[in-house]
């Protein structure tokens, strides 16, 4: 995707200003559509890497655990950290049972591994596991991109009493479970006010009121959307396989 040319630049202009490679942690993922046989994952990771052109990645994922296509896929992007390609590998949408069946046959362990989690969608258990494996969450959508959330009146409540956005209650309740987060924002003002969020700290009595925000219709919900998922989704690029950037040109 061109994207990965966009942000190499990007990035390779920001360390010309005198930043280091060391100050970042780049990552990229698998699309489900490349997960299909191992050959076509590596393809698409090496495809990546190439026009990021930042040198070895520091983490290649795989996008959400496949039946039957996942394990092979990430036997064969082990390859990547041993050619020194990529520093680690990780997951995305794994729960403790598709680790599990990793774990059989892989010899990496995957460093992180990055599911949605926010109060109103709490993986109490998967939180705990992978953090008992010492597998990183990362929290993905820790602000349901900007959805019911940050609307909750219980959040509203506990922002209001700490003098800080509804935004920053939720970034500061994953980052007290000991989680890391990734959030995206357009706008300049909101991406500084959501690095705001290490000056302040919640109270057990509000990390309870948070969590218990999560209801079981909504975890039944959830876990219909991520067996839908797992089985593939489209790709940004349309169908088949990921193209090179050649290639994403000349079709336009």
């Amino acid at each position: 995707m061109r994207a990965c040319v966009e942000c190499g630049e990007a990035l390779k202009s920001w360390m010309s200003t005198g930043h280091d490679r060391s100050e970042l942690f780049v990552t990229t993922k698998v699309w489900t559509t490349d997960l299909c046989d191992p050959a076509a994952a590596v393809r698409s990771a090496e495809i990546s890497i190439e026009e990021l052109d930042l040198g070895a990645v520091d983490l290649v994922m795989v996008h959400w655990p496949m039946p039957e296509k996942h394990v092979a896929a990430y036997l064969a992007l082990e390859d990547l950290v041993k050619k020194g390609k990529a520093k680690g590998l990780g997951i995305s949408n794994y729960s403790p049972a598709d680790y599990e069946e990793l774990m059989k046959v892989a010899s990496i362990e995957p460093l992180v591994n990055t599911f949605e989690n926010n109060p109103l969608l709490y993986r109490k258990e998967w939180c705990d596991y992978f953090q008992q494996k010492g597998v990183v969450v990362q929290a993905y959508k820790p602000l349901q991109r900007g959805g019911p959330v940050l609307d909750s009146p219980t959040v509203k409540g506990i922002a209001e009493k700490a003098k800080k956005t509804p935004a920053q209650v939720c970034l500061r309740w994953n980052l007290e479970k000991g989680n890391a987060v990734v959030f995206k924002s357009l706008t300049p003002s909101r991406i500084e006010e959501n690095v705001q969020v290490f000056d302040f700290s919640l109270s057990s009595e509000d990390m309870a009121k948070l969590d218990a925000l999560t209801t079981p219709e909504v975890v039944q919900e959830a876990q219909g959307h991520w067996e839908q998922r797992r089985n593939g989704t489209p790709a940004p690029w349309g169908p088949g396989l990921r193209p090179r950037r050649e290639e994403e040109l000349a079709a336009r």
